[in-house]
């Protein structure tokens, strides 16, 4: 947990400190998102080198194995060594209802960067299904509005959150399990469906 919310920070830092994220602060600010709100949600930038969380989490005595525990490095194909999991992507820290940081979703920015959405794996910390974006911040709101908003995406919540519906979260565009259905449950007694309008 704790590599994890370095690892956040990190990616925090990179996106509006370093010139190779102008792209993705571009991206994000043209789609009305503010700066303050994308800080209060913690989004970040992963760089594009393979090996740049790689190295720093060696350095602060992170071992391999707890790289590829909380899902930040992968192995390589022959085996030999790891690479960053995540690298120019625009980095959603997905967190439990405490706050915590268990993985990441993240968001391709390149055309041919494939695929659009790549998310942390299911593992001993993550489970996708389990948990809904954006709960930890939405809990007060939520409660005191009895009711929450499930909406599709990351940015629909920011967007929500940011236009003073702050009680929104989301799926992550997968199916509702039935953990997701009592992680809303436990947010508010009444829950809106505010789907995209595809079939």
């Amino acid at each position: 947990l704790a590599l994890l919310e370095r690892t956040a920070a990190y990616y925090v830092r990179v996106l509006w400190e370093a010139p190779e994220a102008s792209r993705a602060r571009e991206y994000l600010l043209g789609r009305g998102l503010d700066e303050g709100t994308l800080r209060e949600f913690r989004v970040g930038y992963s760089p594009s080198r393979w090996d740049r969380v790689l190295m720093a989490s060696r350095k602060a005595g992170y071992s391999e194995e707890e790289l590829l525990a909380a899902g930040l490095a992968s192995r390589s194909r022959d085996g030999s060594g790891l690479f960053d999991r995540f690298r120019g992507r625009i980095m959603f820290p997905l967190a439990d209802e405490r706050g915590r940081v268990l993985g990441f979703g993240a968001r391709a920015l390149g055309a041919g960067q494939q695929p659009k959405y790549l998310n942390t794996s299911d593992g001993e910390v993550f489970h996708k299904g389990r948990i809904v974006y954006g709960a930890d911040l939405a809990r007060a709101a939520a409660a005191k509005a009895g009711r929450v908003v499930l909406v599709e995406g990351y940015t629909d919540v920011i967007a929500l959150r940011q236009a003073g519906v702050p009680e929104a979260v989301c799926s992550m565009g997968t199916a509702l399990t039935p953990q997701q259905v009592d992680a809303l449950a436990r947010l508010a007694p009444k829950v809106l469906f505010c789907q995209d309008p595809d079939a």
